[in-house]
């Protein structure tokens, strides 16, 4: 399999990206309606791009390395250790140790609470993402040859036209479903294939088609998608923002707001990714310290997408004892952000490093 080396880069700012949703979160600690509780509310819904970009490398990875005929055996089996281990691991490990306020031993949780976090990844605030990339990989095969259908017939944008608007309507129906019937109705639907199935075929559509999306997007000017992906940016942001302004949380947000958000998001998401593909390219063309940093991030995206959690629990603990200064104050947001950023590739860096000397 060649490997495009632009995807690292990808996963690299998509990395970064989760860490920045994770650290300005905690935005909803800040007393009452100020500049850096905005600021961060922003930061917090433009950064979530992140998944979407995870889960449209995914297409596009499983669909560049399984392009032919290939036992099905052997991908589920191949699908099964990437991920399994590590999403077992670390479900036990956030049960033990969750890392949502103070960090702390939880003790030995009863069967049925690890049962409900395996099923819909909640044992940390990041898990949920793992019950959606297994769900896709276990319809691979049949996605693919569903796609590969309307490929043959010429009618692939259309397809990705109509799962675009299926998405919106299920995830404007799970919050509709969450807002009568229940939260758990929306926990459950928002984890299901369907809310991200658009960006994962989408990136099967590009590894497909790898060439032409290259010479589309080489003529579409970098200004004329700057805008876009600022536009949206400003929309979905403005979504979250304004209600906070208005009532003074997001608490009194209604049905309607977090609706037109989903309406809006797949429209920021795609330019985003456009933007990002632009930048991994100048980034690899270009060379230089810069472009090493951003790809050695993505080569051990998995790893810190699972441990950054717990380093922001441990961090933010730190800081608060050494600084006197916890989420209320707005210097702990991009003092955590980077030493979680560092702290985060630099354990996994070395626990990569270490086991392949061990596999020598």
């Amino acid at each position: 399999m060649v490997w495009i080396r632009e995807l690292d880069y990808l996963r690299g700012f998509a990395a970064l990206a989760v860490i920045a949703v994770h650290i300005s979160m905690h935005f909803t600690l800040f007393p009452g309606v100020s500049l850096p509780a905005l600021l961060n509310a922003f930061v917090y819904i433009a950064a979530h791009f992140a998944v979407p970009v995870f889960i449209f490398i995914s297409g596009w990875v499983l669909a560049l390395r399984y392009s032919g005929e290939h036992s099905l055996r052997t991908y589920y089996r191949r699908r099964a250790r990437t991920i399994l281990p590590a999403y077992l691991f670390f479900t036990a490990l956030y049960l033990l140790i969750p890392v949502e306020g103070a960090i702390r031993f939880a003790g030995i949780p009863d069967p049925g609470t690890v049962v409900s976090a395996l099923l819909t990844g909640s044992a940390a605030y990041h898990l949920w993402f793992f019950v959606v990339i297994i769900q896709l990989y276990i319809l691979y095969p049949l996605i693919i040859r569903g796609y590969d259908a309307f490929d043959r017939a010429g009618a692939a944008l259309y397809l990705l036209l109509a799962l675009l608007l299926c998405q919106v309507l299920w995830n404007v129906g799970a919050h509709a479903a969450g807002a009568f019937a229940g939260a758990d109705w929306y926990t459950i639907l928002s984890r299901a294939f369907p809310s991200h199935l658009f960006y994962f075929v989408l990136g099967i559509h590009v590894s497909r088609h790898t060439g032409r999306t290259g010479s589309i997007v080489r003529s579409i000017s970098p200004a004329w998608v700057v805008v876009a992906a600022g536009t949206g940016a400003l929309l979905v942001g403005g979504v979250w923002v304004l209600p906070i302004l208005l009532q003074g949380s997001l608490s009194g947000a209604t049905l309607g707001v977090f609706s037109l958000y989903r309406i809006i998001e797949p429209l920021y998401y795609v330019p985003v990714i456009v933007l990002l593909i632009m930048v991994a390219t100048r980034l690899e063309e270009a060379g230089g310290l810069l472009a090493g940093s951003i790809r050695s991030i993505g080569e051990h995206s998995f790893g810190i997408y699972l441990i950054h959690p717990l380093v922001i629990a441990i961090l933010a603990a730190a800081w608060a004892s050494l600084a006197g200064m916890a989420w209320a104050d707005w210097m702990t947001y991009p003092v955590l952000f980077l030493a979680t950023a560092a702290a985060s590739y630099g354990i996994v860096r070395s626990a990569a490093h270490r086991a392949g000397r061990w596999g020598r």
